[in-house]
């Protein structure tokens, strides 16, 4: 499907991005990107380096200056608010370099998250008991610093704190990178998992195969525009388009 098949939001979508036009300085980097996210759905977003995948995500974070187009998540438009507020519409964000925070322990990772969702006080150890249950690894590393643990561990944590925040979406750059193929399958499937489980999910992921086998939606971004988006299923039946946009 063409990006101008999909002018308008299918029903239901929780997450809308809508000819978003964002910057760096003076740089136009996203030139009138369209997406959608629906509950219970896991969209990759593909594209070669440089095409703006990250950008899209930091754009919806409130982390990029937007000076155009509307974000939405259930509804409400939050252009221009800043991460915090983003962050209380129930989005979490795994950035692609994880961002551990050296002396913490996995524990006080999440502990951190949880006090940044702005929860209710009783809704937090649930949360935190969520991530956990997603993750059952980390159990026996709670006391460890999270910045000592191995890649696959931290980027359990990465993900872990977003789900603490993303009660409705999880925005995920990268997930895979760095890690071993098993480990980065196994993230992949629990990121499908947890949208089965009701969430949006927004994959941005150089894997594109992977990316494909896990997602039910994909977005084709080329220079800031969305050239190709489609069902995951029927883009796998015909693998000519990945030569044309993703092929570095």
């Amino acid at each position: 499907m063409s990006a101008a098949a999909e002018s308008a939001a299918p029903a239901g979508s929780l997450l809308e991005v809508q000819d978003v036009q964002a910057y760096y300085g003076l740089a136009h980097v996203l030139q009138g990107v369209s997406l959608t996210v629906r509950p219970g759905e896991l969209v990759a977003l593909l594209g070669r380096n440089g095409a703006g995948k990250t950008t899209t995500v930091k754009s919806i974070m409130g982390l990029v200056s937007v000076r155009g187009g509307h974000i939405r998540c259930a509804g409400r438009d939050f252009v221009g608010l800043p991460t915090e507020s983003v962050a209380q519409f129930g989005i979490g964000y795994v950035p692609e370099d994880r961002r551990m925070f050296p002396g913490l322990t996995v524990r006080e990772n999440f502990r951190l998250a949880a006090l940044g969702s702005r929860l209710p006080k009783a809704e937090q150890q649930a949360a935190q008991r969520r991530a956990l249950d997603v993750f059952p690894l980390l159990e026996p590393h709670l006391d460890r610093d999270a910045s000592r643990l191995s890649g696959g561990q931290q980027q359990m944590v990465a993900v872990g704190r977003a789900l603490i925040c993303g009660q409705k979406l999880l925005l995920v750059d990268e997930v895979t990178q760095g890690l071993a193929p098993n480990i980065a399958s196994d993230m992949g499937r629990t990121l499908r998992r947890v949208a089965d489980g009701g969430l949006g999910v927004l994959l941005v992921e150089q894997n594109s195969q992977m990316a494909l086998e896990l997602a039910d939606r994909v977005y084709v971004l080329d220079q800031g525009v969305v050239v190709h988006s489609g069902d995951a299923r029927e883009l796998r039946a015909d693998p000519t388009w990945m030569e044309q946009y993703l092929q570095l």
